[in-house]
């Protein structure tokens, strides 16, 4: 990730959620729970999330660095190049495609809500284990548990999802982070043993 990017991102997210929240309302405001209403309306929440996790208050990788990790470096193994990857291609991206192609890409879409479910639900395990609180967890119980609970719960009344269905959503959302926490788990781990 070019240094660039990895030191700004997040500089821009005021605006894009401004202008997220914008064109949400200008295209959705007559069918907001349509599927490609609430996948746009997905991004949208994220990048208010992201808002807090690294703008304001912010302090998330720094967070992760010292309580999980206890490397005792505030940008390792958490890196902002890693942080931007996660949250531009891994977040951003797909969301946005499912919301651009919501017939196509609409378990892609899906999925993400999920993960975004799961997301929630870490940040507020992660406050309970360390007793404190880490940049996420308001939006994360104040958005992402609300809305993402309404969606599955919407599909299911809608007959679009089963229950066996949003039990595989929910699996699959803890597995897709299993690439996240490998981005930094590995080079932590290898540093370790070759520390030890």
């Amino acid at each position: 990730m070019p240094t660039l990017i990895a030191d700004s991102w997040q500089k821009a997210l005021p605006v894009l959620a401004v202008i997220g929240i914008a064109l949400w309302l200008a295209l959705f405001r007559s069918d907001p729970a349509s599927e490609q209403a609430m996948f746009a309306a997905l991004l949208v929440i994220y990048m208010l999330h992201q808002i807090e996790e690294h703008l304001w208050p912010g302090g998330f990788r720094q967070f992760t660095n010292a309580r999980v990790f206890e490397s005792g470096r505030g940008d390792w193994p958490v890196d902002p190049g890693g942080v931007a990857l996660v949250n531009i291609g891994y977040v951003w991206l797909p969301v946005a495609a499912a919301a651009l192609f919501p017939h196509a890409l609409r378990w892609l879409g899906l999925a993400w809500v999920a993960l975004t479910l799961i997301n929630a639900v870490i940040h507020v395990v992660t406050s309970i284990r360390f007793r404190c609180y880490n940049p996420g967890l308001v939006t994360s119980v104040v958005l992402f548990l609300p809305f993402t609970i309404w969606v599955l719960a919407h599909e299911v009344s809608r007959g679009l999802l089963t229950g066996g269905e949003v039990a595989l959503l929910a699996l699959l959302g803890v597995v897709l982070h299993i690439p996240v926490a490998a981005l930094f788990v590995v080079p932590y781990l290898r540093k370790r043993a070759a520390t030890a």
